[in-house]
């Protein structure tokens, strides 16, 4: 048999009686739970997902597992995300709006607790085969990245947000959180700031042509939309696009590991701000230096501009 396959004697006797080592059994056990959550999601997570999701999962003691292990055992298994980075153009109609507001945000989208900042935004989604749209309207907390409320509609219109700020307002009934948003036309109706006055909460709005104001909450729509395609990717009606985005924002809710939170998902750290009100665990923002760096460049530009005019 040897012979037949071209190897020595010798080698095949090393590879049977091959004890594995504590290193390899180690991955064994890894691999074995990464192609176990590879299953569940339909292969969502990336090795740096993944890696948070496996440590989250840790008993105290257990040694932690490294981003460039889980990056090794996935690629050469052939474990691979479905997520695909995608950038969808919509096209818009201006809006006249009735009333807006001043941006008290001013990008600080950092908080100290749940319900001290919210964001809000709407997406949509073209339903595969037919010319139909799901509009989706989230009420996001950006303390926890944890969406408070959120409502799902075959139209883009007032009773969608007022939709979502009632299901935000059923579960935090006491919040007087800021709610910030851009200037679409259903966040500057009057009865819409009316009913902001009557629970007590500052509007803000982004500047115009200013999306980087609304910043988190752009991204998780995006976020979102993906984690949706990946897991329901048959969903061809409008119908099966409600279950899979309600289906799609509990596994977020749950199961989705974020680093900034240490791998824990948003649900986990709400639910211990809300079990420790007292002892509240503060995540600051990290800022990403290219953004710091861009700014520091056009900074440099205003004040060069300055000096020429002078």
């Amino acid at each position: 048999m040897c012979k037949q396959a071209n190897i020595a004697r010798s080698a095949y006797y090393k590879w049977l009686n091959h004890k594995p080592s504590k290193r390899e059994l180690r991955d064994q056990k890894i691999l074995k739970r990464i192609k176990e959550i590879a299953e569940s999601n339909n292969s969502l997570f990336g090795s740096p997902k993944m890696t948070l999701a496996l440590n989250n999962e840790l008993a105290d003691g257990e040694a932690k597992i490294y981003r460039r292990t889980v990056a090794r055992l996935m690629c050469v298994n052939g474990i691979y995300t479905s997520k695909a980075r995608f950038n969808k153009r919509y096209r818009y109609q201006a809006a006249r709006p009735e009333e807006t507001a001043e941006n008290l945000l001013h990008r600080d989208f950092n908080a100290t607790k749940p319900n001290e900042k919210w964001g809000t935004d709407i997406t949509e989604e073209k339903i595969p085969g037919t010319s139909q749209k799901i509009y989706l309207c989230t009420i996001f907390d950006l303390y926890d990245r944890f969406p408070v409320g959120y409502a799902l509609s075959k139209r883009n219109d007032t009773a969608l947000v007022n939709a979502a700020l009632s299901a935000a307002w059923k579960r935090e009934p006491n919040s007087h959180a800021m709610l910030h948003s851009d200037r679409g036309f259903q966040f500057t109706r009057m009865p819409f700031k009316h009913e902001l006055e009557e629970h007590g909460m500052p509007q803000s709005m982004s500047r115009i042509g200013r999306c980087i104001d609304n910043g988190p909450m752009e991204g998780w729509q995006g976020l979102i939309k993906e984690m949706r395609e990946v897991l329901y990717p048959k969903a061809n009606s409008y119908e099966e696009m409600e279950k899979a985005f309600k289906a799609s924002i509990e596994y977020y809710i749950n199961y989705d590991p974020q680093e900034r939170f240490n791998g824990k998902s948003a649900g986990q750290v709400r639910k211990e701000a809300k079990n420790n009100p007292e002892n509240i665990i503060s995540y600051p923002i990290k800022q990403d230096k290219r953004y710091k760096d861009f700014w520091k460049k056009i900074d440099e530009k205003k004040k060069s501009a300055r000096t020429i005019a002078n």
